[in-house]
């Protein structure tokens, strides 16, 4: 959708390039701009145009000559112009593709500031028509999970933490554990946010169980930022937390997982990497064996159920057993 007049100098005065680009192109159409006039269009301080003017002069090379008469700024040198970046059509419909595709999740804590960043693009190449938008528009979509919990209390929750998280803050919160079917009320130190399958979840160093925990934004119940500061463990590394995890399950210990496909469900298996870890051996009959190193065995065996009688665990001996009691447990309900 084209800008509105209103957008499009609110995108370009919050851009310092974007404001050249501005003051550039309203000298060169010999309108004699002046710093009160440029600040008033681009709802800028003064001080912020006249920097814009000294880039212009000191770095760019402008020629820029006031003129008392005219009250306004005009170049000695009418063939001057300053450098501009160019975009190909290709990256112009990535940034468009990109902006649609983060759009679909709909109460995303950068849903605003993606919207303000794509406006600033915009304002940056107003003279780009060769995109037809409305074409892409129609042969291309995106089916996002929609985020799960309230957006407006994830919003809020998230801004508390991401806080907490800049400023090393303790936070207090009052968080209800599916596993034990409880409220609890602790102090936790957040290490990190990671959005997974459509829900937020927070990582950080719970003080009631003395451990690095991970908890669900959808499942607090209260969250309040506390005055206590806190120390993040050096030795805390993200990919290194969830480096054994199926999803973001964490157990004990990493355990090896060795799963048989027949030649149906292999056809789907061997398309993607489910796991850092994972290897496989095909099989003369086309199915193939899945090796993984896996840290909790939960999340294997719902998503090994999933694949129905196609799928065959034959290692651990433990999980094989959980799996068995499952589909038992499922004949009576049948």
């Amino acid at each position: 959708m084209p800008l509105t007049h209103s957008e499009f100098r609110t995108g370009v005065g919050r851009n310092a390039f974007a404001r050249i680009q501005y003051i550039h192109a309203a000298i060169k159409a010999r309108k004699y701009p002046n710093v009160p006039r440029l600040a008033e269009e681009l709802e800028v301080s003064t001080r912020a145009v006249e920097r814009d003017l000294e880039m212009m002069r000191d770095f760019m090379g402008a020629p820029i000559v006031y003129s008392y008469s005219q009250k306004g700024y005009f170049y000695s040198d009418e063939n001057f112009s300053i450098p501009k970046i160019r975009m190909t059509e290709g990256e112009l419909v990535a940034v468009f593709l990109g902006k649609k595709l983060l759009a679909k999740y709909k109460g995303h804590p950068y849903e605003k500031a993606i919207k303000s960043a794509y406006i600033k693009i915009q304002a940056l190449f107003p003279e780009y028509r060769v995109v037809d938008y409305d074409e892409i528009e129609q042969t291309v979509t995106f089916a996002v999970e929609d985020t799960r919990g309230d957006g407006q209390k994830l919003l809020e929750y998230y801004q508390i933490l991401q806080g907490a998280i800049w400023d090393s803050k303790t936070i207090f919160a009052d968080y209800y554990s599916p596993s034990s079917d409880n409220r609890c009320e602790r102090y936790i130190d957040p290490y990190h946010l990671r959005c997974q399958d459509g829900a937020w979840y927070c990582i950080g160093f719970c003080h009631l169980r003395k451990e690095i925990r991970m908890f669900a934004l959808d499942r607090f119940n209260e969250l309040k930022l506390t005055d206590r500061k806190f120390k993040r463990d050096k030795n805390f590394n993200i990919e290194e937390y969830l480096a054994h995890s199926l999803n973001l399950e964490r157990g004990s210990e990493p355990r090896e997982v060795t799963i048989a496909f027949d030649r149906f469900a292999a056809r789907w298996v061997r398309e993607r990497r489910w796991h850092e870890s994972q290897s496989l051996d095909e099989q003369p009959d086309g199915s193939l064996i899945l090796h993984l190193t896996v840290s909790g065995l939960n999340e294997v065996k719902r998503w090994v159920l999933g694949f129905g009688c196609h799928a065959e665990v034959l290692a651990p001996a433990d999980l094989r057993q959980e799996i068995r009691k499952e589909i038992a447990a499922m004949l009576e309900n049948y």
